[in-house]
């Protein structure tokens, strides 16, 4: 019956065409070859399936969107230039603190500041309880930017003190992103009646079409001008280990004093330009510290010129020498990265990884075998925490320095979301960071490589072929 008919026989001519038209735009935009390929040959033989999903997954980047957030920087860099500039000024010359850092100097503005403090927060109990200290501390303003937001036990409590806060006049900036969190309407209404200027990131937006892939990842906590938390948390009863399915949560954020806070700031202003349209008000004065920490506070985004957050893991991994530490939950990186930490580990350097036993994300997590397999035939080192779900994203180089951040190894954050990254050089924090791992080893099960030489089958077909959507994971 469908055969004879002209609409569907028209219907298929138009899926083949979008099919052809999709490919080509595939072969032009991917960022990789092996992406090209599969787009391109899914688009062609099965347009009626894949058509649709390279609408939604296929796009490198906002339409529309690249350029409009290429202008708001622009403008925004402008208005706030004398800071930026002053900024600068304050830089420490990459040189000073190690020569294979000049790489990661050059690829933001401003590079490393110094007479930074910064302190590791270590699980979501230290954490939010540090948080929510200073939040009491605010006397004119306060940043609160969380990719995920849950109106649930201890977000209410957050909602609870901002509300106060805001009722007696302290300014309340409140960003979240709408496909990260999960907040009741009523309950946005609620922040708003109270003063709290609220908004959700725009990550549908972009010229007016369905972006669901392009998302704000970061989590960014300011007080005053003067502090500022970022990391790996959310707010949510999850990171309390209240969830039974996810159980104990890990997880590591940092707080931090002095220059590095208003580079932040810097940050959050544009973020909130996109999707106020108006300035941040805030502090501009760069806080003084007697601290001694060097700081560089790189954020990365689908708009970048560059491909900020691969380039600078890139450069962080090239510049290990003896020691490259790494725990992250989500582990399916680019080739690029993928290749420089295998070499890392044939130069003589001791690679270390630290994974979830088990994750929030099950096709990544098959995904993830692959990598796995060829971390430990080039002798990298791999443990699977067991006391709990591990989600913390942290690196330790050397003693050179620790990064903790919001960055996955994954292509989502390689490439797709807006994400922001703390690389401290200051010794206590290094230490600090080093004794939170070993202790973290101690909770984990080595992996070998009999493990994997022992896999059945079904779980080598199984995890290659969830490897092949590690593009859009």
């Amino acid at each position: 019956m469908f055969g004879s008919s002209p609409i569907f026989s028209i219907t298929i001519v138009v899926f083949y065409l979008l099919g052809f038209v999709c490919a080509s735009l595939a072969i032009l935009r991917a960022r990789t070859p092996q992406g090209a390929a599969a787009w391109a040959v899914g688009l062609i033989t099965l347009p009626f399936f894949t058509v649709p999903l390279f609408m939604v997954f296929g796009r490198r980047k906002f339409y529309g969107y690249a350029n409009r957030r290429k202008l708001i920087e622009r403008k925004i860099t402008r208005k706030l230039r004398h800071m930026q500039e002053a900024l600068i000024e304050g830089e420490v010359a990459p040189t000073e603190i190690h020569p294979l850092m000049n790489s990661l100097a050059m690829l933001c503005h401003p590079g490393f500041t110094g007479h930074n403090k910064i302190e590791l927060l270590i699980d979501a109990n230290q954490t939010y309880t540090t948080m929510l200290a200073d939040l009491e501390k605010a006397e004119k303003y306060i940043i609160f930017q969380f990719y995920v937001f849950r109106g649930d036990m201890i977000g209410k409590k957050f909602a609870e003190v901002l509300m106060r806060k805001a009722r007696e006049g302290i300014k309340v900036n409140f960003l979240y992103d709408e496909i990260g969190s999960e907040i009741p309407e009523e309950f946005i209404e609620s922040l708003k009646r109270s003063g709290i200027d609220v908004s959700h990131f725009n990550s549908f937006s972009g010229n007016g079409r369905f972006q669901v892939n392009f998302r704000n990842h970061r989590k960014i906590l300011i007080v005053d001008g003067k502090v500022a938390f970022v990391g790996g948390l959310n707010i949510g009863d999850d990171y309390l280990g209240l969830w039974e399915s996810l159980g104990a949560w890990r997880d590591t954020h940092v707080r931090m004093e002095g220059p590095s806070v208003i580079a932040t700031q810097l940050i959050h202003a544009k973020d909130w330009y996109w999707s106020q349209q108006v300035d941040l008000k805030a502090d501009w004065v760069i806080p003084q510290t007697d601290g001694d920490a060097n700081i560089l506070i790189l954020p990365s985004g689908p708009a970048d010129e560059r491909q900020i957050c691969l380039l600078a893991h890139i450069a962080m991994v090239n510049s290990a020498q003896k020691r490259l530490w790494i725990a992250n939950p989500y582990l399916v990186p680019p080739e690029g990265l993928m290749d420089a930490i295998l070499l890392a580990a044939l130069r003589g350097v001791d690679v270390r990884f630290i994974l979830p036993s088990y994750s929030d994300a099950w096709i990544v997590m098959i995904a993830c075998e692959v990598y796995i397999s060829r971390l430990l035939r080039h002798g990298v080192r791999v443990f699977r925490y067991q006391s709990g779900f591990m989600h913390q994203k942290v690196m330790l180089v050397d003693n050179l320095f620790a990064v903790v951040g919001s960055a996955n190894l994954d292509f989502r954050s390689m490439f797709i979301n807006f994400e922001i990254t703390v690389i401290g050089q200051e010794k206590k924090f290094i230490q600090d960071v080093e004794q939170m791992l070993l202790r973290d080893f101690k909770q984990c099960q080595e992996i070998s490589l009999e493990d994997y030489k022992n896999l059945s089958l079904w779980k080598k077909i199984s995890s290659r072929t969830a490897n092949l959507l590690a593009p859009v994971l």
